[in-house]
Formats: C-alpha cells, structure tokens, sequence
C-alpha cells in the first residue's frame, strides 16, 4: 500500500502537495490549507491536524479558496493569522477604513455597523497594503525598540541608584538619631551635675547646722554638769549660772536660723517643650526625593540623529523667533517665540504641542523655578511667572528697574543680564542683592550679556557675551575667567548638560563647542546644519539637545 500511495500516474498533475507528505517522501495532492500554521494539508493529514487541541480552532480552506487564485506550489496564500483580542476564535480579516483599524467579523457586527468602508483583507489586500509602509513600520519598531531599551537601561541604572540612596538614607537617619542620643546623654550628664551641684550645697548646709547644734548642745551639756557640781559653792554657782545663761542667750539666738524651714528634697521638674516637641514629630526629617546625580561625562559628545519640530502655530501672524529655551523635569520643552509674544509647551517625543500662552511682551528666556513653576524674562522689564500644569497660566509678576534678557534660577536666586554690561541677582521676590558689573581690579567684566546657565557644581554661572567669549562667575557674583575659541562667533546660547561640561552656540557658526567644567578646555564641537544658534537646552535624563534660531523650528539631537 505504501508502495502505491508513493507512486504518482505519470499524467497525474499535482498543482500543491501536502507538505506533511512531502517531509516523508510521500507525493499527494493538498486539500486544504491551515491559515495560522501557513501550510497545505492532504486530507488525511487534515484530519490529523484537527485531533489536536490547540489546533483544532485554526482556520482551515478548501482547495478551491486557495487554487482559484492561480498560485503557484511555492506561494501561499494572503490569509491574516492573527486573532482577535477580544473575540479569541476571530482573525483579524476585516479592515474598518473610516476608524483605519484591523476588527474581526464579530467586531464589524457589534462596533462598525454604522461605518461605510469595510473591506476584506484578503480580497482587497494589494490594494490596501503597501511594502513600502511594511519597510518603514520595521524601521519605526526597531527604532522605538532601541528606545525603550535605552529607557529600560535608564530606569534600572536608576533603581540601582534608588536603592543606593536608600541604604545611604537610611544610614543618615541612623548617624543622626546617635548624634540626637549623644546630645541627649549631654544634656542627661548636665542635668545631672545640676543635681550633684544643688546636692551638695544644701548637703554642706545642713551640715554646718548639724555641727553648729552639736556645739551648743555639748556647750549645754558641760555647763549642766558643772551647775550640778556647784551645788553648795554659792561662789561657785554664781559663776556657774552667769556662764550657763549666757550660753543659753546664744543658743536661743543661732535656734532662729537653726530652726528656719531648709529645702531638704529635690525635684526634678522635665522640660516639656522638648517632650511635646518630640511627641508632635511623625519622623527625624524630611524626605525629599532628589534629582538624579549624573555620572560625570570627560568625553567629547557625538550626534546619533537629529530631527526637526515645527513650532508655528496656526494662528501666529508672525514667523517665529524662539530666543528661549528649556526642558523641564518631564522632558518636555518650552520656547519662548519673541515675534508672536507666546510661551509655547511642545512634547518633542510626539512632536505636538501641550498648549501655549500668550504673553504681554515679546520673550526672551525662561527657566524652570519649580516642579510646576516657571519664570520668563520679557522685553518690558518684567519678569512673569508660569503654572505649569494641566494648562499654562499667568501669576505673579516682578517689575524691574533694568531690561531683562538672560535668566536662570537656582535656590531662590534669579541671575538676570541685561543684554549690556551688567548681571543681576535678585531674590524671588524682586529685591536686588547683587549687581556685577567689574572685577576685583575694577575692569568691566562684560560688553554684551546675553544667555546665562548655572554650573553643575553649585558655585559657577556661566554667561555669554557677544563680544568678549563666555564667562564664569561664582554664584556670588566674584569674576573667574572668559573662555574664549575660534568656533564661537558671536556667542549667544549656552546650557550644562549636568554631567560637567558646557555647550555654547554662536550666532555666526554652525559649531556648539563643548567645554569641560573642570578644566575650562575645548573637549570637541559638534556641527549642525544651521547658523543664528539663538538657545540651546540640554535633558541629561536622555541626552537630548535642543537649538533653537530664527526660523519656524526647533531642531532635537541624540547625543552619545
């Protein structure tokens, strides 16, 4: 039998062969073909495939829905094999053009009944699919992928250093209820000395009181027994009383204070304010989650991609100049667009925009002051600040007596240039408290003050200046040096990236150098395809680069 199921009449034309068969040899004829395993069953062979519980709900065709198209042995037919996640027995084989969404026969009944365009996917498939579009999905998945991996990478680098900081947390509170036991035992050891101290002087007292009694009471005793032996010496007994009498007078007199009420008993009477201090407190402190700390970078960044973000908004009468920049804590940007007087809050991974704000003068910088805060410098010298939730809105305003342009924050402290020879340091509320404008020796330190960034360590400012390079002050306000390199032309944007090193952007060049904090040397430039560089911002979380000039968009880089 096997011999003869093998052998094939030489007129016998097999269009498509079982290939179960045909992996043993055996040369028959397809039937039918299984839509999710994508291959052609005999129907013995079908059977076969049906006695299995997990194949028994695959999709199964006759003959004639596969060989009418004319395929040949090698092609398989373009049926979808993938199910339903909601109705589990149901492929994916209809295509709603009005919603652009893959249903099932079930959904097009329940959920798309109203919807005019349904097309099936293996009739219409040519027309509805195109390889270009498969090229780029894969493309679009593999990029997306690498970023997900990166912000995996990320995140778990940022477990480590979570559960680090934790240990490292917990250690202080540990090394801080010592030093609060060591005060206590401090101030244990002092109250007790208080005690010692007090003890001892009413102890010395009482004392001399006991030994003062014993005296007059030995005085008494004496003059008693010679009274006694006098008897019958008149002589002697006069002398006897008189000397008694006399002793009995100073007795009499040292009974007053003798007898006077003396504190024999101590008290100790707590402070309650530290009681009550304590009691009303629910830990040792405050917690505060920290910003990440950033591994220190000593190399020159390169640019993985670059993309470009439109800005311009439908409604802006005027191309857009962004003078200003700055990511805030959830990665996304906010550019200050001077032609059109808004604030715009633009989400770079989707490239949309959040929403915007219209504004009472045209902008030139802003910086974020608070998780939920921003602050913007406006060419009516004014400094406005911004909510940041769901929507930005307006709130306080500080009025100032000098232009504003630059501006950055940094623990209450708002550093202000005025585009001329000076830099400001004002507090939150408006109140000058430094106004720079020479060194030590006297000498203008600026000509043109532009965009100013603070340092990664607490105590540098850096800001640029059109005409003499890009200077570093400490926090104080005390002048430290002027960088200054062949790439900057015109310098005018400046930002940290957290990591130690400095950006900085010119006017006339295509070139952002980079600049190491540490060393103030030139570690490399990176050269982008645009000139008037009129902001530049930095997000460590994902080494994003964010340029921005005089043109409707705002230009992202990858770095690495």
């Amino acid at each position: 039998m096997a011999s003869k199921e093998i052998i094939v009449a030489s007129d016998e034309i097999i269009t498509v062969k079982c290939c179960v068969c045909t992996k043993k040899n055996i040369t028959r004829e397809a039937e039918k073909y299984c839509v999710e395993c994508q291959d052609y069953y005999c129907i013995p062979c079908t059977d076969s495939h049906k006695m299995f519980p997990t194949l028994s709900g695959h999709q199964i065709l006759d003959k004639d829905d596969f060989s009418s198209h004319g395929l040949h042995p090698t092609d398989l037919p373009s049926f979808p094999t993938e199910r339903c996640s909601t109705h589990k027995a149901k492929i994916l084989d209809m295509f709603c053009i009005n919603h652009n969404e893959v249903v099932c026969a079930s959904c097009v009944a329940l959920n798309h009944r109203a919807c005019k365009d349904i097309r099936s996917v293996p009739e219409d498939v040519d027309n509805l699919y195109k390889q270009s579009t498969f090229e780029e999905t894969k493309m679009k998945l593999k990029a997306m992928k690498k970023t997900t991996e990166d912000i995996k990478k990320t995140r778990e680098q940022l477990v480590r250093e979570l559960k680090k900081s934790k240990d490292e947390t917990t250690d202080c509170i540990r090394m801080f209820r010592k030093e609060m036991e060591a005060m206590l035992e401090k101030l244990e050891t002092e109250s007790i000395k208080v005690v010692e101290a007090q003890f001892e002087r009413i102890e010395t007292m009482l004392l001399k009181q006991i030994k003062e009694a014993n005296k007059f009471s030995d005085d008494l005793t004496l003059f008693t027994t010679k009274l006694e032996k006098s008897a019958g010496n008149k002589a002697q007994e006069f002398v006897c009383v008189n000397q008694a009498v006399k002793t009995i007078d100073k007795t009499k007199e040292a009974e007053k204070h003798l007898r006077q009420e003396q504190d024999a008993e101590l008290e100790f009477k707590p402070n309650v304010n530290i009681k009550t201090f304590l009691e009303h407190l629910k830990t040792l402190g405050q917690l505060s989650s920290m910003r990440t700390k950033y591994k220190p970078k000593t190399t020159a960044y390169t640019v993985r991609t670059r993309k470009r973000i439109s800005v311009k908004l439908t409604e802006d009468r005027n191309d857009c100049c962004i003078f200003g920049s700055c990511f805030i804590s959830d990665g996304s940007l906010l550019l200050t667009d001077f032609h059109n007087r808004k604030l715009k809050h633009v989400d770079i991974s989707t490239a949309t925009f959040k929403n915007h704000l219209d504004l009472c003068a045209g902008p030139y910088a802003v910086c974020q002051t608070s998780d939920d805060e921003a602050a913007v410098s406006l060419s009516n010298c004014i400094i406005q600040f911004v909510s940041l939730g769901h929507k930005m809105a307006t709130t306080r305003q500080l009025k100032l007596d000098h232009h504003c342009y630059g501006l950055a924050h940094k623990e209450g402290k708002l550093y202000i240039s005025d585009a001329g020879n000076t830099v400001y340091i004002h507090d939150m509320t408006g109140t000058m408290l430094c106004k720079i404008t020479t060194d030590r020796l006297g000498n203008e330190i600026f000509s043109s003050s532009i965009h100013i960034s603070l340092g990664t360590k607490k105590d540098k400012v850096y800001i640029t200046d059109t005409v003499k390079g890009m200077i570093t002050l400490d926090t104080q306000g005390s002048y430290e040096s002027t960088f200054i390199d062949p790439d900057l032309v015109i310098p005018w944007g400046v930002c940290t990236d957290r990591k130690g090193n400095i950006f900085v952007g010119s006017l006339r060049s295509s070139k952002i150098v980079q600049i190491s904090e540490e060393s103030k040397k030139k570690l490399g430039v990176l050269n982008i395809n645009m000139t008037n560089i009129f902001s530049i911002s930095f997000y460590p979380q994902q080494n994003k680069l964010a340029v921005t000039g005089h043109d409707n968009t705002v230009s992202i880089y990858d770095l690495e």
